[in-house]
């Protein structure tokens, strides 16, 4: 694998999937802000999004758009404004915590395939189901877990595969989705590989894209891939890719990132 230097490495990663800009700002603030009154100052905040590839100016469209939703709060500091998540964005983020930073895989599970009469419409049965539930024809799905108040007339019943089919997999996980995955456990691999920046702002924008494309494909789906598909598929491997990066790159303390962002900006 040829050794890259850290923009090619910065330029890869950057280029592995899109970088939405409000996506990119919830990414930085979630996992620079470890607790619920952590700030980071604008400056700092538009040198690491700068470093991705990401003018000042979207920056600035992007913390409205966030603070108008209610995810971001901003105060000044003197001439500076410091932004941190609301109190709506720390739970948010808060809830998805164990999903994104996991590196383990979950245990092998038993989702529950879930049948609906045929009086009931597939648009109703559809309405009725977590967002996280695969569907598998008109009236039939499988579930992470079964409802708390099953519907009596549906079937109800653990699903225990001993052979995933074909057909199964694409349903879990379709193929542009895997395609992505592995496109990610790729970049991810060829960041790592040689030395680590001593610049410590480098070093953090290499965490954050990784965790980034992690995030924004982790979310678009539930445990099931991982339940039923385990370490044989793509999101797996990525899986492990990023969680050894995250080792790599650490995350910097708010005030330490903030001292060499300072020593870097010229005079």
């Amino acid at each position: 694998m040829q050794i890259l230097d850290t923009q090619e490495k910065i330029d890869v990663l950057s280029g592995c999937g899109p970088l939405k800009v409000w996506s990119v700002v919830v990414t930085i603030l979630g996992d620079m802000c470890t607790t619920p009154d952590d700030r980071i100052g604008g400056k700092l905040l538009t040198a690491l999004a700068g470093r991705m590839g990401v003018t000042a100016q979207a920056v600035r469209v992007a913390v409205h758009r966030l603070r108008a939703d209610g995810w971001i709060e901003s105060e000044k500091a003197g001439r500076e404004s410091l932004y941190g998540l609301s109190g709506h964005g720390w739970t948010e983020t808060q809830a998805v915590r164990p999903v994104i930073y996991s590196g383990a895989m979950p245990t092998p599970g038993e989702p529950w395939l879930i049948v609906a009469p045929p009086h009931l419409s597939a648009a109703d049965f559809t309405a009725r189901l977590p967002a996280t539930a695969i569907g598998l024809g008109p009236r039939t799905a499988l579930v992470e877990t079964p409802p708390t108040a099953p519907d009596t007339d549906m079937l109800l019943a653990r699903a225990r595969p001993d052979h995933i089919p074909g057909w199964l997999v694409d349903l879990l996980a379709d193929g542009e989705l895997r395609s992505e995955y592995d496109r990610l456990g790729a970049c991810t691999r060829r960041a790592m590989a040689g030395p680590r920046p001593d610049n410590l702002l480098d070093s953090t924008v290499l965490r954050l894209l990784i965790l980034h494309h992690w995030r924004r494909l982790r979310l678009r789906h539930g445990a099931l891939p991982d339940m039923l598909l385990q370490s044989k598929w793509e999101g797996a491997r990525a899986r492990r890719a990023v969680a050894e990066a995250l080792e790599v790159f650490p995350r910097p303390a708010l005030p330490e990132l903030a001292a060499a962002q300072e020593d870097a900006t010229p005079d």
